[in-house]
């Protein structure tokens, strides 16, 4: 960003926000460097960085869940210094969390006036009747009377707008919104982005994908290790560009070596995999695992899986598309042994398989990437090298005599970080202080560094960066093409279409269908995440096609 713009807001739309020179600092990290950042009236300006490049950090200063160390936050004009969340509301300012802050068990018109001050004192008809005017004019659409357990993922996305708007919004954040949505959602949220900033709202934008951030933003800000790289409008850039700001190869204000960049590179619509395994034609080899007509309950003891049967060779990854919660958990913990199924076969190479443990899958060669990395991926209080042994303490290399041989674990922990590109200050570091890339890697390393037959891989590369995404891309095909069976359960469809040899899409509890690589598309699966059959969709793209 240069300097003139700051001192110069005049010669733009009126700032909406503006950051000078915020600096936050965390024990042994600076999380963020001297920030300079506005935002402009009826913008939408993205914010692009890896994992741990202070996104976060940023936006929880300017939603006031804490206090900068220094610099000076500006909204409207006005010199702000947040302590609470509800100084920064009571400015204007609403955040959009990735994953959604609602109460199941009431409705939304309750949801929204949760927290409010001079709760008691509202009348329910007349919040009825507000939260029924935003829907109207941002077309969100959401029925103030339903409760929030009744809602899909994308109409309760849309709660948590009308709940910021409501309590008076100008400044939206939206943490990664998209990352829950089917194509059909992820459209219809960005047609409600336009309508807001054509009203004058200001947006800023978190996200790792690249095509929603060549097609929404207006301004792009790059963060690299806590610094801004650039601030670029979006016609002056290009995917290829910034992902070299985001690592740091491309120098945060030399304009005329981002134009020369620019004038060399050649545009790309999306980031592929580094190597060119997706590039090989894949030949499905032995049968791995035989799923037919499985039924398991959920932690509540309802119907889950619906009569799932499917197969996974080796040597092929079978990619699994369906909206958050229609039965992709309890799948993984039944082949995990995590869950016993209440009903069907489960035949694992040649062995059937009557309620297996979790120790029984290990055995067979069953590696797991869990979904919530975090609370189910790592021992968060535990060393990176410690983390790498959950699955094999009791090798003798490691272990003697119950007694644990703590050099030999750290000098493997230090060779896996180094294998994998496990960024920390070393393999004695606390595992739960990583990043979310790091800490994936760690899991990653983990699972295939063993002898494996099967790997679930759960959201592999939600939340992360493009180069983190990239690598655990990369290593897990590198695995397929070796020989490995993969189940790739994901919400990213473009990921899908890059990584899978076949694609089963899942809707409540039941495979809707499996399609070959070469036959899928967006299209073809966002309307079969919504339950129709693929030979009802095929139908319905003709129609669209020859209407």
């Amino acid at each position: 960003m240069n300097s003139t713009e700051m001192e110069n807001p005049q010669n733009h739309p009126q700032l909406s926000l503006e950051l000078r020179g915020i600096t936050k600092v965390f024990p042994g990290i600076v999380a963020n460097d001297s920030v300079d950042f506005n935002l402009r009236e009826g913008e939408i300006h993205t914010i692009l960085g890896e994992n741990g490049a202070g996104k976060s950090t940023l936006m929880n200063m300017i939603a006031g869940l804490f206090p900068a160390d220094s610099g000076e936050m500006r909204v409207f004009g006005e010199r702000v210094n947040f302590t609470n969340p509800r100084q920064a509301i009571e400015k204007s300012i609403g955040m959009v969390f990735q994953h959604f802050m609602l109460v199941k068990n009431h409705t939304v018109a309750e949801n929204i006036i949760l927290g409010q001050p001079g709760i008691a004192g509202l009348n329910l008809k007349d919040v009825h009747q507000q939260i029924r005017e935003i829907s109207e004019r941002y077309d969100l659409f959401v029925d103030p009377e339903k409760k929030i357990q009744q809602l899909s993922v994308g109409e309760q996305q849309r709660v948590e707008i009308v709940k910021v708007l409501f309590r008076g919004a100008r400044i939206l954040i939206l943490d990664e919104p998209t990352a829950v949505l089917t194509p059909q959602e992820s459209e219809a949220l960005y047609e409600i982005m336009q309508r807001m900033t054509n009203e004058k709202h200001s947006i800023i934008f978190i996200t790792h994908k690249m095509k929603e951030v060549m097609a929404l933003s207006h301004r792009i800000t790059v963060l690299s290790r806590g610094k801004v790289m650039a601030t670029l409008m979006k016609d002056e850039t290009n995917p290829q560009v910034l992902a070299d700001l985001m690592i740091g190869n491309l120098k945060a204000k030399d304009s005329l070596k981002v134009a020369e960049f620019l004038r060399k590179t050649v545009i790309v619509e999306k980031v592929e995999i580094s190597t060119d395994s997706q590039n090989k034609k894949q030949k499905s080899g032995k049968l791995t695992v035989a799923l037919k007509g499985i039924h398991a309950s959920n932690d509540l003891g309802h119907p889950a899986l619906k009569g799932i049967s499917l197969e996974i060779r080796y040597g092929e990854i079978l990619g699994m598309a369906g909206v958050s919660g229609n039965g992709q958990p309890e799948l993984t913990d039944v082949l995990s042994g995590l869950r016993p199924a209440t009903q069907g076969t489960f035949q694992f190479d040649d062995v059937m398989l009557e309620k297996p443990t979790v120790n029984k899958m290990i055995e067979l060669g069953v590696g797991y990437i869990p979904e919530d990395r975090k609370k189910y991926g790592v021992s968060s209080g535990m060393s990176i090298a410690d983390n790498f042994l959950l699955r094999d303490f009791r090798n003798a290399e490691f272990c003697s005599r119950q007694l644990l041989k703590q050099a030999n674990i750290f000098d493997y922990g230090q060779k896996k970080m180094e294998e994998f590109d496990i960024r920390a200050p070393s393999a004695k570091s606390q595992v739960g202080l990583l990043s979310g890339g790091n800490m994936q890697k760690v899991i990653l390393a983990r699972e295939i560094s063993r002898p494996l037959s099967l790997l679930l891989a759960s959201q592999p590369t939600r939340g992360l960066d493009i180069h983190a995404t990239s690598f655990i891309r990369d290593q897990i095909c590198q695995a397929r093409d070796c020989g490995l069976a993969v189940l790739w359960i994901s919400e990213d469809l473009d990921e899908l279409l890059i990584v899978a040899d076949r694609i089963a899409v899942i809707f409540d509890g039941r495979i809707v269908g499996i399609i070959s690589k070469e036959e899928a598309s967006v299209s073809l699966i966002g309307q079969m995440m919504t339950g129709m059959k693929k030979n009802e969709t095929e139908n319905l793209v003709r129609k669209k096609e020859n209407a």
